[in-house]
C-alpha cells in the first residue's frame, strides 16, 4: 500500500484574481507570494477556443513582446491588461470580477510552463436587502387569451 499525505498547507487557501473595474488583473497578497509574482515577472494569456471566457495565463520571468509586466502598487501587484479583458468581452466596467485559479497541467507543454486558466466566480449582488427595503410580490393575476383568427 502506498500513501500520499495531503498536508493542509496544499489546501490552505484558493489561489485568486481581481479584473478589477479598471481592466487591470490584481493579485491577492497570499496568491502573489504562492505564485513567485514580483516586479521582474511577466504573463502571457492564451485564449482557449472552445472556452473563451476562461483564458490561460502562464507566469515566467521572461520579458518578450506577448507577455505582462507585473507591477506593484503598495503591498499589491497587478497586470495592465485593459485592453486584453475589454477584446475577450469582459463586462468589468460595472465590478470587479474575482477568478480563481486552476491548475491546467494539460496546458503545460503547449504554454511553456505552469498553465492557469482563470475561471470566473458567480458575481455577488452588491445590494442589501433589509427588512425594511425588502417588498413583497404581488401574485400574476391571470389573464384571459383570445384567440382572434
Amino acid at each position: 500500500m502506498a500513501l500520499t499525505l495531503l498536508s493542509a498547507k496544499n489546501f490552505a487557501f484558493t489561489l485568486k484574481v481581481t479584473i478589477q473595474r479598471s481592466g487591470k488583473l490584481g493579485f491577492s497578497a497570499p496568491t502573489a507570494e504562492a505564485l513567485g509574482i514580483d516586479t521582474n515577472t511577466y504573463a502571457k494569456f492564451y485564449m482557449d477556443d472552445e472556452n473563451p471566457m476562461s483564458p490561460v495565463v502562464v507566469f515566467s520571468k521572461n520579458k518578450d513582446d506577448d507577455s505582462f509586466k507585473a507591477n506593484k502598487s503598495g503591498d499589491y501587484y497587478s497586470l495592465s491588461t485593459t485592453i486584453l479583458f475589454d477584446s475577450l468581452g469582459f463586462d468589468f466596467k460595472k465590478q470587479n470580477i474575482i477568478c480563481d485559479l486552476k491548475r491546467e497541467e494539460d496546458a503545460d507543454a503547449i504554454v511553456g510552463g505552469e498553465a492557469y486558466r482563470l475561471v470566473s466566480r458567480a458575481p455577488k449582488s452588491r445590494r442589501k436587502t433589509t427588512a425594511s427595503t425588502a417588498t413583497t410580490q404581488e401574485p400574476q393575476k391571470e389573464v384571459d387569451m383570445v384567440d382572434h383568427q
